[in-house]
């Protein structure tokens, strides 16, 4: 079947040629895509990039056949680099230690790298990822990388070799013979402290013996590799060793490891030079924003995580949203006003897959938006517009009874206790987005009763508009659409003409002042929730009567 031309087919097709080039695998062998990150704070939505685009191009090679697996790396044997934001100042002790060995500072969970993990991996179960996960930790303890640790210990010298080329070396003071003479690129955590900051002084390589002293707490120590695996490879070869233990042949990296001389470039030629192997087909990332922010930091105590995006957002839109775009192409996810355009968007390009009108690519988009090779991915069925929700959820202070009322009205013929399960996730989602994101001054504040002054402060032509509405106010307008056609063609009936006559300048106008005057009646202010929606919400007698029409 042909693909259409996507980004996530290019990127395939990359992979499938590198694969059928590879002399030990080639024709029917098991494509292997990596992820990775570092729970050193909370996993946000640029981390998800990553772990998106691995899934994502997994899927793609499935579909055409492969037997494709997504492996993702948890970095939890990674030091702590600095007290996390939002994290009590004490926690400096543990900085250097692993983040596996590090206690949560909540005391829920087995580590402070496991709280991130576990809230990660449940958000990325509703997204429909389900990768192998590997807690590095765990891998490096059990001897998993015993093998490659030592050929990088053996090749230490050439190893710094590689690493030079892309240093500069007017930073350090030793010179390049005295720094390649001790280095080691194997970090041990201390047996003392537990803080990797540690300088090897021996090895022996015929029992893997070395030795080792701690610049923090002076302890000298000594143990077999063979025995114990308390310490983990230097990041730029920690990478290329995964990469051949893995057999990896897709991983793609940020712009902090795309860039010329970064991580990939050098990792490349370690894995060529040390390891034997090519270096896995790699696609640089750019960073997701959030309100307007251009990177999101993993340490800065962010809450832009995607289990905070799936409160407001539905999971086959948070996926559509990686998908659609490059991954080249950086991007923010608005979470305050923009979410209802956002879902207005969502609508019209599902309605557009729906009714066959898209075109391949969209269809393809579409499609990897709610399904997986694993099962479907949660998306609401029905067509109730979010902003009706939010506005619903807004006026009635999120009672979900009086919600369900107002769009049963909307639809004309469905019996509220029918609605529940056909609104979600969108029901919650409009919800928790009003009560979290919701600024207070931009909240409905409903008068509570007909407003006179304001009232006559009105001119001739929106008070007679007013009339006419009231009206014409009655069951059979009574929907969303129907009061939509209402509100619009009234001024229309002021002025002469037909209620669904064509719009002039001079008719736009007069819609503009007849809706301030509305709103004005009802909610105090020149704007605020569409006025359809807004009448729904209150109700055909409220409505009467914040308009005068009960008046005596």
């Amino acid at each position: 079947m042909e693909r259409p031309n996507h980004w996530l087919t290019r990127v395939a097709d990359r992979v499938e040629k590198r694969v059928l080039r590879d002399p030990e695998k080639g024709e029917g062998a098991t494509i292997v895509c990596a992820s990775g990150v570092s729970p050193s704070g909370p996993i946000h939505l640029g981390n998800l990039r990553e772990v998106m685009t691995v899934h994502l191009v997994t899927e793609e090679l499935r579909l055409r056949g492969w037997n494709a697996v997504h492996i993702h790396s948890w970095d939890d044997f990674d030091r702590l680099r600095k007290v996390p934001a939002g994290v009590p100042p004490e926690f400096a002790e543990h900085v250097g230690r692993p983040l596996a060995d590090i206690p949560d500072p909540g005391g829920e969970y087995e580590s402070y790298g496991a709280r991130h993990v576990h809230d990660f991996e449940a958000a990325a179960a509703r997204l429909g990822l389900s990768p192998r996960y590997i807690r590095q930790s765990q891998a490096y303890r059990a001897g998993t990388y015993l093998d490659l640790i030592k050929k990088a210990i053996r090749h230490r010298q050439q190893i710094f070799d590689v690493l030079a080329q892309f240093q500069d070396a007017e930073r350090h003071e030793a010179s390049v013979e005295e720094r390649r003479g001790t280095y080691y690129p194997f970090k041990v955590y201390c047996e003392s402290c537990h803080r990797d900051t540690t300088m090897i002084e021996a090895w022996a390589e015929p029992t893997s013996f070395l030795e080792y002293r701690c610049a923090t707490c002076g302890h000298r120590g000594a143990f077999s590799l063979d025995d114990k695996v308390e310490g983990k490879l230097v990041w730029k070869v920690d990478w290329p060793m995964r990469w051949t233990f893995e057999t990896v042949d897709f991983e793609p990296g940020g712009e902090d490891h795309s860039s010329p001389g970064s991580s990939y470039d050098v990792g490349k030629k370690v894995i060529r030079d040390i390891f034997g192997r090519q270096a896995p087909d790699y696609v640089g990332y750019a960073f997701v924003g959030i309100a307007g922010r251009s990177k999101i930091s993993s340490s800065a105590g962010t809450s832009a995580t995607p289990r905070a995006a799936l409160d407001i957002l539905e999971p086959a839109m948070i996926r559509w949203l990686y998908i659609r775009r490059d991954p080249g192409q950086s991007f923010a996810i608005d979470f305050g006003q923009e979410v209802v355009r956002l879902y207005d968007e969502w609508d019209t390009f599902r309605n557009r897959a729906l009714t066959g009108k898209a075109n391949p690519a969209e269809a393809y988009v579409y499609q990897l938006c709610v399904r997986t090779s694993a099962g479907d991915v949660l998306h609401t069925k029905g067509t109730v517009p979010f902003r009706l929700l939010s506005s619903a959820a807004d006026l009635t202070q999120s009672n979900r009874p009086q919600i369900l009322r107002i769009v049963s009205q909307h639809l004309g013929d469905a019996p509220p206790e029918d609605l529940a399960d056909t609104l979600e996730p969108r029901l919650t989602c409009a919800i928790h987005w009003v009560e979290d994101y919701f600024p207070d001054d931009e909240r409905t504040k409903v008068k509570p009763a007909f407003d006179t002054a304001s009232y006559e402060a009105l001119g001739d032509e929106e008070k007679k508009a007013i009339g006419l509405l009231l009206e014409r106010l009655d069951e059979p307008s009574w929907s969303l659409e129907g009061l939509t056609r209402l509100v619009y063609g009234v001024p229309k009936l002021v002025h002469g003409l037909e209620l669904d006559a064509p719009p002039t300048q001079e008719i736009k106008d007069a819609q503009r002042r007849f809706f301030i005057a509305l709103y004005t009646l009802l909610v105090g202010s020149d704007t605020g929730p569409r006025l359809p929606t807004l009448f729904l919400s209150l109700g055909l007698e409220r409505v009467r009567e914040l308009l005068g029409g009960r008046r005596s």
